[in-house]
C-alpha cells in the first residue's frame, strides 16, 4: 500500500558514558546495526536503541529495562516518519464536503449558541480520537509492531469474537464512505464534462490514487495530499471571503439572534461530530507521525484545529447571510451564496474536490491495513486448527498482499458507484450513522477504560493522556449513547 521507511540507527551516548563491571568502557560495536547498550546487567543487546528510548512519558524506575523495538516505517520503501505529513492527512480526511450544508443545521439556534455547540462537538470527536491514539501506541508498543488497525485494538481489548463483530462493522463503514467519496468526485467530474462516460468520471481520480498509493513513496502521496489541502484552504477561504464581502453588515445584525432551546441547538452536535471526526486514519497516524504518543496527540489537535476554524467561519459566514436575505430556514447553504454571488461557483466546486480527494486518500492509505487484519482474523476464525491458516506477512508476500488491496478497495467502489448507486444509498446512510456512533463513539472509552484497568494492574504504567480519568471516559461514553439513540 503505502511506502515504509526505517529510522536511522544512532549510537547511544549512555552507552559510551556508563563503565562496564570490569571497569572499561564497552567497545564500539564493529557495525552501527548492533550498537552495545550499557545497563546494570550489560550483556550486549542485539538491537539499536530508538531515536527516543520511550513512545510514553514513564517514570525513572520504569527506564531500566528498554522496551522492544519499534521500527519507524511506513509501509512500502525509505521515507522518514513526518510530523506534517500526518497533520496534512488529518485535515485533509477531517473535512469533507459535508462541512458545507452545516448551517443548515445550525440556523435554528444562530451564530453564538451554534459556535458553542460546534466547539464543544470538536472537544469530543478530538477527545475521543486521542483515545484511540492511546490505545494504538500501546498495542504497538506490547505487539513490537510498526502499526496496527482498529480490529486489532478492538480484539486485544474486548476479545476475539467481539473483534471480529468490530472488524465487519469497521470494514463496513470505511468501505462506504470510500465509496461515497468516489461517488462525489464523479459526479463533480461529471458536471465539469458532461460528455464524459459516467463510469470513466467516477474513475479517474480513483485509478489515480491506486496507482499513486500502490506503487510510490508515501513522499509522493504526501505531496498530493498537500496540494489539494492547499486547494482546499484556498477555496473556503474565498468563499469566506465573498460571504463577508457581501453580508460584512448583516453578519454583525445575526449576532443579536440566539436561541438557547435545547431543541434548536442539539440538531448541529450530531452533524458536527460526523464533519470534524476522522477516527477512520488515527492509527494509520500513529505510525508515521513520531516516536511518541505525545507527538500523536500534538498532530491530532494541530490537525484538528484547521477544520475547526474552517467550520466556524462557514458557519457565521453563511448564518450572516441567511439573516440579511430574511431567510429564518433554508435548504442548500450553496445555493444561498450562489444566490448573491454567482462567481462562487468554481471555489465551491474547488472544494467540494479537494475535500473528497483528501478523504479518499486518508481512507485509502489507512484501509488496506485494516482489511488485512480483518481477513487474518475471519481466516483464524474459521479455520479447523486455529492459527494454522494465516495470511503472509512478512517479505514479499506482504508487499503484494499490500498493493492488491491498494488497487481492490480502490477500484471496486468505481463499479459499484457506477451500476449499484442507488442500491448503497441507504446502507450507506446506516453505515454513516450507526456504525460510526458505534466505533468511535461507544467503543474507545469502552476500550480505554478496559486498557486501563489492566494496566493498572501490571507494574510500570505510564501516564494517561487523555486527562480526567475514569470520570472523562464515563461522560464520553453517555455522550456517545446520546448521540446513538439521537440518531
Amino acid at each position: 500500500m503505502f511506502l515504509c521507511c526505517r529510522r536511522h540507527l544512532t549510537f547511544s551516548p549512555l552507552a559510551a558514558a556508563v563503565p562496564s563491571p570490569s571497569g572499561h568502557r564497552p567497545l564500539k560495536p564493529r557495525t552501527p546495526r548492533a550498537p552495545i547498550l550499557a545497563s546494570k546487567n550489560p550483556p550486549p543487546r542485539p538491537w539499536p536503541l530508538p531515536r527516543r528510548q520511550w513512545r510514553w512519558r514513564c517514570s525513572s524506575a520504569d527506564a531500566v529495562q528498554p522496551p522492544p523495538l519499534v521500527e519507524a516505517s511506513v509501509s512500502g520503501g525509505g521515507e522518514k516518519k513526518s510530523f506534517w505529513a500526518a497533520v496534512s492527512l488529518i485535515i485533509g480526511t477531517a473535512v469533507g464536503p459535508g462541512m458545507l450544508a452545516l448551517p443548515s443545521a445550525t440556523i435554528l439556534s444562530g451564530p453564538v449558541p451554534s459556535t458553542v455547540a460546534i466547539l464543544l462537538s470538536w472537544a469530543y470527536v478530538v477527545s475521543s480520537i486521542v483515545l484511540v491514539a492511546e490505545l494504538s501506541f500501546a498495542a504497538m508498543e506490547s505487539g513490537g509492531v510498526d502499526e496496527v488497525s482498529f480490529t486489532g485494538l478492538a480484539s486485544s481489548t474486548l476479545g476475539a469474537t467481539f473483534g471480529g463483530v468490530v472488524a465487519v462493522v469497521y470494514a463496513a463503514l470505511s468501505f462506504s464512505l470510500m465509496v461515497a467519496c468516489v461517488a462525489g468526485i464523479g459526479s463533480l467530474v461529471s458536471q465539469l464534462f458532461p460528455a464524459v462516460n459516467p463510469v470513466l468520471a467516477n474513475a479517474l481520480f480513483p485509478c489515480f490514487a491506486a496507482v499513486l498509493i500502490a506503487f510510490f513513496p508515501f513522499k509522493a502521496v504526501d505531496g498530493v495530499n498537500r496540494v489539494l489541502c492547499g486547494l482546499m484552504l484556498v477555496s473556503i477561504t474565498s468563499l469566506v471571503v465573498t460571504g463577508v464581502s457581501v453580508g460584512r453588515s448583516s453578519m454583525l445584525n445575526s449576532l443579536g439572534f440566539a436561541c438557547w432551546s435545547p431543541s434548536a441547538i442539539l440538531p448541529a452536535i450530531p452533524v458536527t461530530v460526523l464533519t470534524l471526526g476522522f477516527h477512520v486514519i488515527t492509527p494509520f497516524i500513529c505510525n508515521i507521525v513520531g516516536d511518541s504518543v505525545y507527538d500523536a496527540r500534538r498532530a491530532i489537535l494541530i490537525g484538528g484545529a484547521v477544520p475547526l476554524v474552517m467550520v466556524l467561519s462557514w458557519n457565521a459566514v453563511i448564518l450572516g447571510l441567511a439573516g440579511a436575505a430574511g431567510s429564518a430556514r433554508f435548504e442548500d447553504p450553496i445555493k444561498l451564496l450562489l444566490s448573491v454571488n454567482p462567481a462562487a461557483l468554481a471555489p465551491v466546486r474547488g472544494f467540494a474536490f479537494a475535500a473528497l480527494a483528501t478523504s479518499l486518500i486518508g481512507y485509502a492509505v489507512s484501509f488496506p491495513k485494516q482489511l488485512q487484519d480483518t481477513l487474518q482474523l475471519i481466516v483464524k476464525r474459521f479455520s479447523l486448527k486455529q492459527g494454522s491458516v494465516e495470511l503472509s506477512d512478512a517479505g514479499g508476500g506482504h508487499g503484494r498482499n499490500e498493493v492488491a488491496l491498494t488497487l481492490a478497495v480502490l477500484i471496486i467502489p468505481i463499479f459499484i458507484v457506477s451500476f449499484f448507486s442507488t442500491a448503497f444509498a441507504k446502507a450507506l446512510d446506516f453505515a454513516g450513522v450507526y456504525a460510526n456512533c458505534f466505533l468511535f463513539g461507544i467503543l474507545p472509552p469502552a476500550m480505554a477504560w478496559i486498557h486501563r484497568s489492566q494496566k493498572k494492574r501490571s507494574p510500570g504504567s505510564c501516564e494517561d493522556i487523555l486527562p480526567g480519568g475514569n470520570a472523562a471516559l464515563l461522560v464520553l461514553f453517555i455522550i456517545a449513547v446520546i448521540l446513538a439513540f439521537r440518531h
